[in-house]
């Protein structure tokens, strides 16, 4: 007979392989699973194409992938009508995974978007279609 006994493990100690923390999902050199370690930082948008419209300037727009899964997206100076009316800065969180070519963020959720992307040096393109819009959104790296 094989017995089994209830432990409770503090998540806050409880470290695993490659250096992850579970409670923080906080990593000391290491990318989370499905998390392709070329994509995380911060990258600046230097263009913003919607529909044949390049939104920058004045738009700012920055992403912020982390190597833990999660990502910010960042609208400044919103001329795109991307932040609620009357709102000038806005953004939004989440969570994302990345292959050499797609990040999908939200991903399982009904908001999930997936993003085809490459890059070279520090320069990202990223080409997607959202509700019917092409979009190619150029990054720099900061």
């Amino acid at each position: 007979m094989i017995a089994l006994r209830r432990r409770t493990i503090s998540a806050a100690i409880l470290t695993l392989a490659l250096g992850w923390t579970v409670a923080g999902c906080s990593s000391d050199d290491s990318t989370a699973p499905g998390v392709d370690p070329a994509v995380v930082g911060t990258w600046n948008a230097t263009s913003f194409v919607v529909g044949g419209t390049n939104l920058i300037p004045p738009l700012g727009v920055s992403f912020v992938f982390n190597a833990n899964g999660t990502y910010a997206l960042n609208f400044t100076s919103d001329q795109g009508d991307f932040c609620d009316p009357g709102e000038v800065n806005c953004g939004e969180t989440g969570d994302y995974t990345s292959t050499s070519t797609t990040i999908t963020l939200d991903p399982g959720d009904t908001d999930e978007t997936i993003l085809s992307y490459s890059i070279s040096g520090s320069t990202m393109t990223i080409n997607a279609t959202i509700e019917g819009e092409a979009i190619v959104v150029v990054l720099d790296k900061a």
